[in-house]
C-alpha cells in the first residue's frame, strides 16, 4: 500500500485520510476531504479495484471500508471511536488551509469595526477559535442582514478564513495562523498543558506517577493541583478509574479514555471543562449527564 502514489491534491488528501483510520465510510471521506462527489467516488472505486481499499463490515445500510489489512482488525466497526483522530485531523487541516491562504492571498485592505454592533460582533467572533455563520446569526447581536454584511466585510478584508468542515458545515476563523500557533503553544506550555501531555504519553497512570514525572518542579506541579485536575477530568469523561474492585487502599489508577488532541482541556472557575480541540464546553459542575456519558 505504501507504494501507491495519488495522482492529484484531492486524491492525496483522501489517501492520507483513509490511511489514518482503521475503518471509514464514504460519508466520512465526504465530511473531511474537499473532493467533490464525482472525484471522490471514482478515486475510492479505483482504490478498490487496486485492492488497496476493502469492505470491512456492513451495518444495515452503512458500509465500512478499510485501507489496512482486514485480518489485523477486529470488532464492531460502528463502535470504533475515531473522535480523537477527527479532532486532530480538523486541527491539522485548519493549519494547512490557513497557511495555504496566506501563501496565495493578495494584500488586503485595513478593516476595523465602526458601529457598536460591529464591535460586539467582532468581539464575539474573536472569542471563538472556529465558528459557523449560523452560530453568529443565532447570537442576535444585530439584525440578520447586518450580521450577514458584517461577515461579508470580514471576508472581503481577508479576516474571515476557512477553518474546514464538520458534518458538512463550513467553519471559519477570525484568527491568523500566527495567532492560532501562539494560542496553541501557550496552552501546551501551561501547567495543565504539560500534565495533559504526560497523561497522553502514559495513557494509564496514578497521581503518584505524575508527581514522579514532575519531580523537581514541585512549585509548579503540586499534588493537590494534579489530583484536582485528574478528578475533574474524570467527571468530564476524559479519565476513568481502572482499579479492579476500587479498594480504598489502592491509589486511583486513571485511564485516559478520551484523548481529543494535543491541547489540554481547560478547567474554569465554575469549574467548567472546555476542550479547545472540539471548541466546546464538555462538563459543567453540578450536571448529572455530560456529552461523554450520554
Amino acid at each position: 500500500m505504501s507504494a501507491h502514489a495519488p495522482s492529484g491534491a484531492h486524491e492525496q488528501e483522501i489517501w492520507q485520510f483513509i490511511q489514518s483510520r482503521q475503518v471509514f465510510t464514504h460519508a466520512d471521506v465526504d465530511a473531511f476531504c474537499a473532493a467533490g462527489d464525482w472525484k471522490r467516488t471514482n478515486y475510492l472505486r479505483s482504490l478498490a479495484r487496486l485492492n488497496l481499499v476493502k469492505l470491512y463490515q456492513r451495518k444495515g445500510n452503512i458500509r465500512y471500508y478499510t485501507a489496512q489489512d482486514p485480518a489485523s482488525l477486529s470488532g464492531d466497526a460502528a463502535l470504533i471511536d475515531t473522535s480523537a483522530m477527527d479532532a486532530q485531523w480538523r486541527s491539522d487541516k485548519l493549519g494547512s488551509k490557513i497557511s495555504a491562504f496566506h501563501d496565495t492571498a493578495l494584500p488586503v485592505q485595513a478593516w476595523t469595526p465602526q458601529t457598536p454592533e460591529e464591535k460586539k460582533l467582532w468581539s464575539f467572533v474573536r472569542q471563538q477559535l472556529r465558528f459557523t455563520r449560523d452560530l453568529v446569526l443565532a447570537q442576535k447581536i444585530a439584525p440578520d442582514n447586518k450580521t450577514t454584511l458584517f461577515l461579508r466585510s470580514l471576508e472581503n478584508a481577508g479576516l474571515l478564513r476557512s477553518a474546514g468542515y464538520d458534518n458538512g458545515k463550513p467553519y471559519y476563523t477570525a484568527f491568523s495562523t500566527l495567532e492560532i500557533m501562539n494560542r496553541a503553544k501557550d496552552k501546551r506550555l501551561s501547567t495543565e498543558g504539560r500534565i495533559w501531555t504526560a497523561m497522553r504519553a502514559a495513557n494509564k497512570f496514578t497521581v503518584e506517577d505524575m508527581l514522579m514525572t514532575f519531580a523537581g518542579f514541585e512549585g509548579e506541579f503540586s499534588e493537590k493541583g494534579i489530583r484536582s485536575y485528574c478528578s475533574t477530568l474524570e467527571k468530564a469523561g476524559y479519565l476513568k478509574d481502572s482499579r479492579r474492585g476500587r479498594t480504598s487502599a489502592q491509589s486511583v489508577r486513571y485511564h485516559l479514555v478520551r484523548d481529543t488532541g494535543p491541547l489540554p482541556p481547560t478547567i474554569k472557575r465554575l469549574p467548567v471543562v472546555v476542550d479547545p480541540n472540539e471548541g466546546r464546553v464538555v462538563y459543567v459542575q453540578g450536571e448529572e449527564v455530560t456529552w461523554a456519558t450520554s
